[in-house]
């Protein structure tokens, strides 16, 4: 393959120029294997450029006569075009629309309109919507920045060269080859035309005609892409040598997808293997800078710096191996306390001063001495500062974070770092036309940037080459896979420059301007495809999103053929493969001193569910608490709670709570909102509390109605509130809270838990519907009369309960003695081992546990 491009490349002053990057580097390092094939150990570099970075070349090869000026690169260019539109386009139209995604059009249509050789008065002219007279107006304000600072961006470069050609003051080639370009320009071909004029021979590259070929139909998409790495796959074992690459139609829109179907196909259990295995497929489309775990993870830092952000976002820094030391056990039980809290806005000092003195582990300790430390760093931020200098500010808060971690990095992960550091690179170089900014205009920049940068890190040992049909321009194959030839994808779809009439586009004949030229570039396309290598398989899926489709009519010239077997899921095939094996695993018996974790909330889940009370009372396992905007439920309920701790914390009877003027009562009620809500008042932020406020109303409205049940009732005593129980449940020592514990005048005592949420019955069909109040009956010693929920709740407060302290009942103590062997015979249940699961649940209940106790299997065999 690219047996050409020796000769291309033979003389002194010859040069290859291609149409990408990719082809650029493919044909360098085809240069290097060609010289070791020919036992050569020194030569020259080859002079092989993408086409923009070869003017670049050129003009530097200019005399001192000259007189060239600064050339802006992308960013610079972006920034300039953002200026000129803010200084245009009214004030009410910029709150509205993103000044970044205006500037990346304008630039793109100012690329157009060059590559088209139309000038500024012509557009202005053709202008007939608001948007295009608004571009119009701000190129020619783009044009007069330029020209006032004696600057060049990349569209103007061309027009310069063509004129110091013309003028004899650049040192053109001999040979000039280009390759990979589909469409040749107006602004190309003046370039060629002034080469041309001083003697430079210009070659285009064309591939050949189409050799072998065949048209596959495949099922759907997914099946399309396995079985085209299934054919790679084959393909290699025949002649490992082979150059194997598939190109994808549309891959830009799910490329992370189809990667991912193509390993299935290639590699089947790739999943198992590592990111080696992973990588033998290589990518050419990357993700956004942005997207990597490490970038995100320093641009939230950065984003810290200039703001408050959400819990969620400081769960992520919390987490995250590319900050602090590792491993991070305690960082982790610092993120597990931030989720019992509001989310809310945290500054690093709020932050800091909440968790100070939560974790003694070293990396907890560690994160938050970094903590203080990034809190010094942000004081020291607000200012305003040139690119440069914020570049070396924030390499140095990076740095002192420890970022990117301790982690061992590989060939990707420093390729990585290298292009995080050549974008701080390209920021600092925009002090050109942006002298001096504020913190948070660098932050949001730097972030900007790399949420539009795209990186894929070069594979190594890669046998599957994956891009799409632009990539592969000026490529050459062994075997070629084109997938995604449907007639709904391709041709695609046009895509004509917004910002340019279409009127002045279908004159000029400039791209997609009208459905022929789409229809025609697509053509050349996949001719072009369809001629890069011997062996050519195009297939497409015969069903596209549940709809039925055909192959695109540009491959009428070829008999369609049900495509190759698709592999499917290779978990799937394993299933077939291997017998399941119910294995002989139960849960050992309770050992001496083993701690049953939830108290009560165990014994009541082995009464529904044993394996539940085993995953949570044995095995430790809790749910996390989500992040919630506002004050969570759950919260909510535990700030009732503990305001009425605080309310009878002295235990008044029921004389004393009736003696209460309003006066003493309201002050009574204020006393214990404010002891409940300041621990978690201390940290809210500004919108916090002001929910709080709202919340201290609710609460003392609740209090207010809990006294005016009590002072209702007959004559008791509060005995005790929140008072920790502990004693022997059959074989286990289980430890107990009880919300509260009334003395009454028989000797006797009722014991109330608190319910905060929607209104809950004890008792259901004769039954406890929560064993939690016969666990503490179990436990306590003394004799009881009654079990009850205490419901407070703003539409109802009132005692709900079984026993003669809440409504008569002859059979009480049989009745609280059988619901007590119950729970005996639970307890049993757990130190026996007992993981049963229940077949009458249903599967939301049990998703959470499923993966431990395999509850759609065990239904399944039902």
């Amino acid at each position: 393959m690219y047996d050409w491009l020796a000769e291309a490349l033979a003389g002194d002053r010859h040069s290859v120029v291609t149409a990408n990057l990719r082809l650029a580097r493919i044909l360098k390092q085809t240069y290097g294997e060609q010289q070791h094939a020919k036992d050569v150990l020194v030569w020259k570099t080859p002079e092989i450029h993408v086409w923009n970075h070869w003017l670049s070349a050129l003009l530097d090869s200019a005399d001192d006569s000259a007189g060239l000026t600064s050339r802006l690169n992308a960013q610079q260019s972006r920034v300039l075009w953002e200026r000129c539109i803010r200084e245009e386009v009214d004030k009410s139209i910029v709150d509205i629309v993103s000044i970044a995604n205006l500037g990346r059009m304008a630039r793109d249509g100012w690329a157009r309109m060059h590559e088209w050789n139309l000038s500024v008065d012509e557009c202005a002219n053709a202008a007939t919507g608001q948007d295009q007279r608004i571009f119009a107006r701000t190129v020619i304000r783009y044009r007069k920045e330029l020209n006032a600072n004696d600057w060049l961006d990349t569209a103007t470069v061309p027009a310069v060269v063509c004129e110091l050609l013309a003028a004899g003051q650049l040192l053109a080639g001999e040979r000039l080859t280009l390759c990979g370009f589909d469409r040749t320009t107006p602004q190309v071909q003046s370039v060629l035309d002034a080469l041309v004029a001083t003697g430079t021979e210009i070659v285009m590259r064309q591939h050949g005609a189409a050799k072998d070929q065949v048209l596959f139909r495949c099922e759907n998409r997914a099946a399309e892409l396995r079985a085209a790495g299934a054919w790679a796959a084959a393909t290699l074992r025949k002649d490992p040598s082979l150059r194997i690459a598939v190109v994808v139609i549309a891959l830009d829109n799910n490329a992370a997808q189809s990667g991912r179907l193509l390993r299935e196909g290639l590699a089947p259990g790739w999943q198992y293997g590592g990111r080696q295995r992973a990588a033998a497929v290589n990518l050419s489309y990357g993700r956004r800078l942005s997207e990597y775990p490490a970038i995100h993870a320093g641009l939230l830092l950065l984003r810290w710096l200039v703001g408050d952000i959400a819990g969620t976002d400081i769960s992520v820094l919390l987490r995250s191996p590319y900050i602090g030391i590792g491993p991070a056990h305690g960082r982790s039980r610092l993120e597990l306390q931030l989720r019992n809290w509001p989310d809310r806005q945290w500054s690093p000092g709020r932050l800091l001063r909440a968790l100070r003195g939560r974790d003694a582990t070293a990396d907890a300790v560690d994160w938050l001495a970094r903590l203080a430390k990034f809190a010094e760093f942000r004081d020291a931020f607000d200012s305003i500062s040139s690119p440069s200098e914020w570049a070396g500010s924030v390499d140095e808060v990076l740095t002192a974070i420890n970022w990117p971690g301790e982690l061992a990095l590989d060939s990707a992960d420093f390729q990585l770092l290298n292009r995080w550091r050549e974008l701080l690179n390209e920021f600092a170089q925009l002090q050109i036309v942006a002298p001096r900014m504020s913190a948070t205009t660098a932050v949001s920049r730097i972030a900007s940037m790399a949420g539009e940068t795209l990186f894929q890190a070069e594979a190594e040992g890669a046998v599957l080459s994956v891009m799409g049909p632009l990539e592969a321009a000026g490529m050459e194959f062994d075997c070629l896979w084109i997938a995604g030839l449907g007639a709904d994808d391709w041709p695609p779809q046009g895509r004509p420059s917004p910002l340019l009439s279409r009127q002045l586009q279908v004159k000029h004949q400039m791209p997609d301007s009208t459905p022929q030229d789409t229809a025609d570039y697509a053509r050349r396309v996949l001719d072009r495809l369809r001629a890069s290598a011997p062996t050519c398989c195009l297939s497409y899926a015969a069903s596209n999103a549940d709809q039925k489709q055909l192959a695109s009519p540009m491959l009428a010239d070829l008999e369609e053929q049900q495509g190759p077997a698709d592999p499917g899921w290779h978990a799937v095939q394993l299933l077939d493969r291997v017998a399941l094996l119910t294995l002989g695993d139960p849960a050992p018996p309770l050992r001496d001193g083993e701690i049953i974790i939830g108290g009560a909330a165990t014994i009541n889940r082995q009464m529904s569910e044993p394996f539940a009370a085993f995953a949570h009372g044995r095995l430790a396992i809790r749910w996390m608490q989500a992040f919630t905007a506002g004050i969570a439920p759950s919260t909510r309920g535990n700030l009732v709670h503990e305001a009425l701790f605080r309310l009878y914390e002295h235990l008044p009877t029921h004389k004393e709570i009736c003696a209460w003027d309003s006066a003493e009562l309201e002050k009574r009620i204020a006393v214990a909102v404010d002891q409940a809500f300041e621990r978690q008042e201390r940290h809210a932020d500004s919108v916090l509390r002001q929910l709080f406020k709202l919340e201290r109303r609710r609460t003392q409205a609740l209090l207010a109605s809990v006294v005016a049940v009590d002072r209702e009732r007959s004559a008791f005593a509060i005995g005790a509130v929140e008072r920790s129980l502990e004693g022997q449940l059959g074989p286990l020592r289980i430890s107990l809270r009880g919300d509260r514990i009334d003395e009454l005048d028989s000797a006797e005592i009722l014991i109330l838990d608190y319910k905060t949420g929607a209104t809950k019955k004890f008792l259901t069909s004769g039954e406890p519907s929560d064993m939690q109040l016969v666990v503490y009956a179990c436990i306590t010693d003394r004799s009881v009369a009654g079990l009850g929920l205490f419901n407070v709740d703003s539409k109802m407060t009132a005692i709900d309960g079984a026993g003669p302290a809440i409504s008569e009942d002859d059979e009480w103590q049989t009745t609280l003695e059988r619901w007590k062997q119950q729970v005996v015979d639970a307890a049993n249940d757990i130190a026996s081992g007992d993981v049963r699961v229940s077949s009458i649940q249903d599967g939301r209940d049990a998703r959470p546990l499923n993966l431990l106790s395999r509850f759609p299997e065990l239904q399944r065999e039902l």
